[in-house]
């Protein structure tokens, strides 16, 4: 079965997959069942998506250096993540340079539709890095971009209690001679979730050419639905430059797209086409923002789509905005109010004075954007404006988290922007002799140290 899964595979890269060079190959193929002392090798290869298989905790790689969380050996494959935790498998570290093309199968447990693979590069840029699975075996192929000398790809389950089959690992380098068009960032243009009565949204996207005639890069926009879009300019020089893309209004609920088709003459005088996706969805919610970073969701927007959980996907990942009003206080795992020493999460809202804790939304922050936002070490962040990204579903489907409406997973440091240029005036001595109110409304005293209401202002005390 491997050795027919296998051939197919390589008939359907060679195809897509011309002058490239190979960099990397994973099989996997030492797990084989019918290994004398390890009998867990069951499970992908063989036509068995679910049950007691795939039990086995030894891995073999025909590469050293792999790290595995959660991950056992399968039929000539590998299984990430169990019924309760997510599991991930990293790659050794890859030398290479330049644009790569990624190529791997994957295959849902128990042949679940609505379970995903995730990749997360370090040392270059994926044009994607969330793949939704149909069951079976899915072939997936996605670039990589600016690789300046390694990277590492660490691949894990969309969620926790998620469970995936990898296999077949490639990672082949471009010919640097040969031409190309390519979006520097990503391979679609995501309008996001707008709602209803949305007003016009732009996007500005960088095009990247490379060994193309002087004759530049053609842009044109095709598709049943080109006419809810717009583009500017038309005409790009060879190395490439800024487009403009912007979505107009007119469309009715539910889901649009069209493409943007970049058209040019190689060097080489071959022809050379990209097309780029152009998506959109509309909500019939009354949405400000699109969950996108140039165009963000407000507090607002997140507590309405709290109400309608099921406008949004879990695995996809929006952009909130809203002032840092402090961090959350918890109280059994729920939201107890707002204070100033957990460094795990914030608190946000639209507006710098807010008291209304129904308006307010909590944000799970780790890893790198703990380092940089939590208002234990760094207090001087409450009442700025920040931007994060992350989910804002659980994978159990809740809205919330602490409670609370809630944007989980804010990890990395490009999933957060702070606007230091955006705040409340905190230069005022209080009114000792004015009452002061938390948040929540109650009496506080001199001593208190935290967001004050006095006078109707609000400051930090230290």
């Amino acid at each position: 079965m491997k050795k027919l899964l296998s051939s197919i595979f390589a008939i359907a890269v060679s195809a897509s997959s011309l002058a490239q060079q190979p960099v990397f190959n994973e099989t996997f193929d030492g797990c084989i069942s019918d290994d004398e002392l390890y009998d867990g090798f069951t499970g992908g290869n063989d036509d068995l998506w679910s049950g007691n298989i795939a039990t086995e905790i030894v891995v073999f790689t025909d590469n050293e250096g792999w790290t595995f969380d959660n991950v056992f050996g399968a039929n000539q494959c590998i299984k990430l993540g169990t019924s309760s935790l997510q599991g991930k498998a990293t790659t050794p570290a890859i030398k290479c340079s330049g644009d790569v093309t990624l190529s791997f199968r994957a295959a849902p447990w128990n042949e679940e539709k609505n379970y995903s693979a995730t990749i997360n590069v370090v040392g270059g840029t994926a044009e994607k890095s969330t793949f939704a699975l149909e069951k079976h075996w899915n072939l997936i192929e996605v670039k990589i971009t600016d690789v300046t000398d390694e990277l590492t790809i660490t691949f894990s389950t969309g969620a926790k209690k998620q469970r995936i089959f990898l296999d077949d690992i490639k990672l082949t380098a471009a010919d640097p001679d040969a031409p190309g068009i390519r979006l520097a960032d990503g391979n679609t243009i995501d309008f996001g979730l707008l709602g209803y009565n949305y007003a016009s949204v732009s996007r500005e996207v960088s095009i990247v050419g490379y060994n193309l005639t002087d004759k530049g890069i053609t842009v044109t926009l095709v598709g049943d639905e080109a006419k809810l879009f717009s583009v500017v300019p038309k005409q790009l020089p060879a190395q490439g430059g800024t487009l403009t893309v912007t979505c107009n209004t007119g469309a009715g609920v539910g889901m649009h797209g069209a493409y943007l088709k970049l058209s040019a003459a190689g060097s080489d005088n071959t022809i050379v086409e990209k097309q780029i996706m152009l998506m959109l969805e509309v909500s019939e919610l009354n949405l400000q923002g699109s969950g996108t970073k140039d165009n963000p969701y407000t507090v607002a927007d997140r507590l309405l789509l709290a109400e309608n959980d099921g406008t949004v996907w879990s695995g996809t990942y929006y952009w909130v905005s809203g002032y840092i009003l402090g961090a959350a206080k918890r109280y059994n795992d729920t939201f107890d109010g707002i204070c100033t020493d957990d460094k795990l999460s914030l608190v946000l809202a639209d507006s710098p004075h807010e008291t209304d804790m129904d308006r307010i939304v909590t944000v799970q922050i780790d890893q790198e954007a703990r380092e940089a936002l939590n208002v234990a070490d760094h207090p001087e962040n409450i009442g700025h404006i920040v931007y994060v990204q992350g989910t804002l579903l659980t994978d159990k489907g809740s809205p919330l988290y602490l409670g609370k409406p809630g944007v989980r997973d804010v990890n990395r440091s490009n999933q957060y922007v702070l606007d230091v240029a955006e705040g409340f005036d905190n230069s005022l001595s209080p009114d000792t002799d004015a009452p002061m109110y938390d948040v929540l409304g109650r009496r506080v005293g001199n001593g208190y140290h935290g967001i004050v209401i006095q006078n109707g202002k609000k400051r930090f005390l230290y």
